[in-house]
């Protein structure tokens, strides 16, 4: 949980407690110059609403100097923060000083008004921070961070869009990739990964997805294709990751599961048989794509 310092040389310490100081000077300015008023109105429902406004504000100022910031809205807010405090104090000392008309229309209004205006300010700057932050925060939740690809919660959005439209379905598996992490470490088979990636990355189109859904595990989704494109588009990407030059001593292999959305068919359905087909593409030898429901397309 976040806290203070109390390190008299943490910024924000040494703010608090200027601000504190100031604050004190104002009330004592107040208190030791003016004259007293004949009746107190502190504990008047005008009084307590002064009191209660001016606590209120205290706890948004010790809230920017103790929660995690950008520096430019901290500072900004801690201004503002600080000149409705001033004008606060002013208030309530009000309520049993006799204060002349040009403090009290030009000291406490212009220096509220002031204050109020900066923190609207520094407000809308923080705003405008947290809608970027969440907007980045949402685009790195649907980005695989070691490849940059799309993952399988991007994945899953993309299907859905795709239904009423139709899609193809690519499913792939790198062969024997734990053997990579066993005999060349996993610093290599990031490496692996990732120049698979890149390699599937040249073929992102408007019309074709790729993702990385976990582990070695990848999918393309693309428009829907005849069988015959498809299976050409699966083995096209099963020879280039063939030939891919991944590390020394390395031959990668690739297994491919390939099918298309049928009329009135759920997207569960057309990943259960394309599973399927990646399934007796590893059974039958590895190194191979198979349409889903049809004979595997051997290398």
């Amino acid at each position: 949980m976040p806290h203070l310092s109390v390190k008299v040389s943490d910024p924000r310490f040494i703010t608090l407690m200027s601000v504190l100081a100031l604050l004190v000077l104002v009330a004592w300015l107040h208190w030791y110059f003016l004259p007293e008023t004949s009746e107190s109105r502190l504990l008047t429902v005008g009084g307590i609403a002064e009191l209660v406004l001016w606590g209120l504000l205290a706890t948004l100022l010790v809230g920017t100097q103790i929660w995690t910031l950008p520096v430019r809205i901290r500072q900004m807010l801690t201004v503002g923060l600080v000149l409705w405090l001033v004008a606060a104090t002013a208030d309530v000392m009000d309520e049993f000083r006799y204060q002349p008309m040009w403090m009290s229309a030009y000291m406490e209004d212009v220096t509220r008004v002031l204050g109020m205006l900066v923190v609207t300010l520094g407000l809308l700057s923080l705003i405008r921070h947290v809608g970027r932050t969440m907007q980045e925060l949402e685009t790195l939740s649907m980005i695989d961070p070691l490849t940059g690809l799309s993952n399988r919660r991007m994945f899953r959005h993309s299907v859905e869009a795709r239904l009423e439209r139709g899609f193809s379905l690519i499913l792939m598996d790198l062969d024997h990739f734990k053997h990579v992490n066993d005999r060349y470490g996993h610093d290599v088979g990031d490496e692996v990964l990732c120049k698979v990636a890149a390699a599937l990355k040249q073929l992102r189109s408007n019309q074709c997805e790729v993702f990385r859904l976990g582990g070695e595990e990848f999918a393309i989704v693309t428009e829907a294709l005849p069988d015959e494109q498809l299976v050409e588009l699966g083995d096209m990407i099963r020879t280039r990751i063939t030939e891919l030059d991944a590390a020394p001593e390395l031959s990668l292999t690739l297994s491919a599961g390939l099918g298309t959305l049928r009329n009135g068919e759920q997207y569960s359905q057309l990943m259960r048989r394309v599973d399927q087909a990646l399934y007796r593409v590893k059974d039958g030898g590895r190194n191979q794509v198979m349409l889903a429901d049809a004979e595997p397309v051997v290398a």
